[in-house]
């Protein structure tokens, strides 16, 4: 019998953990857009050398949540209405396949389990809940949507794209106080009936309608905010 050899489990490296951390921050507002990222002050917080800070940085812009400029340096991305246009195209494509991948390949258990995002949404809704707080409810549908695909490089790609977006989402909820009323939840249960209808035509037409309202309530909004 052959040898079988295994690797070591690699574990994360030091500027892995300081990106999560980061992103955790600019996510949830605790750094807020338009912070400097200054790598002297951020070594002193984590109590570390500039290395792992620079690294950090460098991922947080090249997934568009920092980004360097001219006179202040790197900074908490402000996302402006063509950020918006950009990152919903590419998630209005990447879940259009995702549905297709979807109905042909996941269990109806599977698919039936992504009510679960939306009965929380409609609850956080109901109670009065924050924009913020209910909009954590959508995007976590729209993950575990994607999720159902097991595709590993499609989902990494996504990620990127929901994490651009809860960012935007905060800066659109700033921007304006009467944000809360605009949103449709009914769009997200026609994504889900056409999937379990298994009905690749609606699908598609529920994803395009889904970002065609999202588009309408949060481009305005966007600018304003840029």
């Amino acid at each position: 019998m052959t040898e079988w050899t295994v690797d070591q489990v690699d574990q994360p490296q030091l500027w892995e953990i300081i990106l999560g951390r980061m992103r955790e921050a600019v996510l949830s507002g605790q750094l807020p857009a338009g912070s400097r990222l200054v790598e002297r002050d951020l070594a002193a917080r984590f109590g570390t050398s500039r290395g792992p800070i620079r690294d950090a940085i460098r991922e947080l812009a090249r997934e568009g949540l920092a980004v360097e400029t001219p006179r202040r340096g790197t900074v908490v991305s402000t996302l402006t209405a063509r950020d918006l246009t950009e990152v919903y195209l590419v998630r209005e494509s990447l879940e259009a396949g995702a549905c297709r991948a979807i109905i042909r390949g996941a269990a109806t258990d599977e698919i039936q389990r992504l009510s679960a995002h939306l009965d929380a949404f409609d609850d956080a809704w109901s109670r009065g809940a924050s924009f913020v707080e209910a909009a954590e409810h959508d995007v976590a549908f729209h993950r575990a949507l994607v999720s159902l695909t097991g595709n590993r490089r499609l989902i990494a790609v996504y990620e990127q794209m929901l994490n651009t977006t809860v960012l935007l989402l905060r800066t659109a909820a700033e921007a304006s106080s009467g944000l809360r009323v605009e949103i449709e939840p009914w769009v997200h249960r026609a994504i889900l009936d056409a999937l379990l209808a298994r009905d690749a035509d609606r699908v598609q037409a529920a994803v395009a309608e889904h970002y065609r309202v999202a588009e309408d309530r949060l481009f305005g909004l966007a600018g304003e905010a840029a």
